[in-house]
């Protein structure tokens, strides 16, 4: 770090944030002009980047193919201090103690239950009230590392109230609830014979697009391979390609069907993922009709893992009407008639 310029202040860290979460410095003005309560242009935001850039002494965002700004892995850790710094000044202001709603941070996937338990909370009483306020998180923030070093570190903070994703094991800080198991399913053709996928022939048989290496599906996945001993040709044969935005590989599967070149490829992620994709669902899409999701199992056993909503030991009185909303829109979710639930 340098010298020449003295450490950003909670300002500073606070305009850095909001490039990162935009992803752009126009977008990010935008945002601050609120916070600002007035005018807040570009430049502004640009020089604020530049001076932060300097003083650590390299480059924090980088701009990706979408033209959009995104943390490089040290701008990832400039983020998370900054978010702390900002926390800090906010407790010494007594602004934590003092907020109204507690924030519930989960991921877009988990809208289907989120908003239901929303309007659960709404209806209760005193009724036609907010009860709580919803951040979504970025899509790779699904990363298991990613989801701890963000999610669970804001969580400590108290920034965040609730979370929802992996299990927290460290039960003397965190209590985690369990509201339901996902399986790994596969997006096939509708002429698909059978019900389900053999591990076996999706490893020998087909080419994958799935999640990248640090999601627990593909842990999970890869572990399962290994476990029980998959003739494996290895994940550069049975890999087609790796993405966290799920919509793009059905996408892509979907109209290389279309030009009957799809033959062979299959898209592979938790059933609560793939639910927005089915046919009936909002993001089913043109040509949903013509494809089913199926899971993949090893001899009879699917290959699942356990979705929670965590919160901080000791804050189970407070919060524990949210988490029983929570639960309760899943159960109702998973028993809509004539639709597929978060399990598959």
């Amino acid at each position: 770090m340098s010298n020449d310029f003295r450490a950003p202040d909670e300002w500073e860290c606070r305009v850095f944030i909001a490039v990162a979460e935009t992803h752009g410095a126009e977008a990010a003005a935008q945002r601050l002009k609120a916070l600002r309560g007035g005018r807040y242009e570009r430049q502004s935001v640009e020089k604020i980047l530049k001076k932060i850039e300097s003083w650590v002494g390299e480059t924090l965002l980088e701009r990706h193919a979408d033209r959009k700004l995104y943390p490089t892995d040290r701008g990832q850790e400039f983020l998370e201090a900054a978010r702390a710094v900002v926390t800090q000044y906010q407790v010494m202001r007594g602004e934590g103690t003092g907020r109204k709603l507690p924030t519930l941070a989960c991921m877009p996937h988990h809208t289907h239950f989120v908003a239901l338990a929303e309007n659960i909370l709404f209806d209760a009483t005193p009724q036609s009230t907010e009860k709580i306020v919803v951040e979504y998180l970025q899509q790779n923030h699904r990363g298991e590392g990613e989801f701890h070093r963000h999610a669970v570190t804001r969580l400590r903070e108290n920034v965040y109230q609730l979370i929802i994703g992996p299990r927290v094991t460290d039960t003397k800080t965190y209590d985690s609830t369990t509201l339901y198991h996902w399986q790994l399913e596969a997006m096939v053709d509708r002429d698909f014979p059978g019900e389900e996928m053999p591990l076996a022939d999706l490893v020998t048989k087909y080419r994958m697009l799935v999640p990248p290496g640090d999601m627990r599906s593909r842990r999970l996945l890869e572990d399962s391979i290994a476990k029980w001993g998959i003739d494996d040709p290895g994940p550069e044969v049975r890999v087609a390609g790796e993405t966290y935005e799920v919509g793009t590989s059905v996408m892509r599967l979907r109209n290389e069907y279309s030009r009957r070149r799809g033959d062979r490829r299959v898209v592979v992620v938790p059933s609560d993922v793939a639910l927005a994709f089915k046919e009936g669902m909002e993001f089913g899409g043109r040509h949903a009709d013509r494809f089913k999701w199926v899971p993949i199992r090893h001899e009879g056993r699917s290959l699942r893992m356990e979705v929670c909503v965590t919160i901080r030991r000791g804050n189970r009185d407070k919060l524990g009407g949210i988490v029983a909303a929570l639960a309760t829109a899943v159960e109702r979710l998973n028993a809509t008639p004539n639709q597929p639930g978060l399990k598959g």
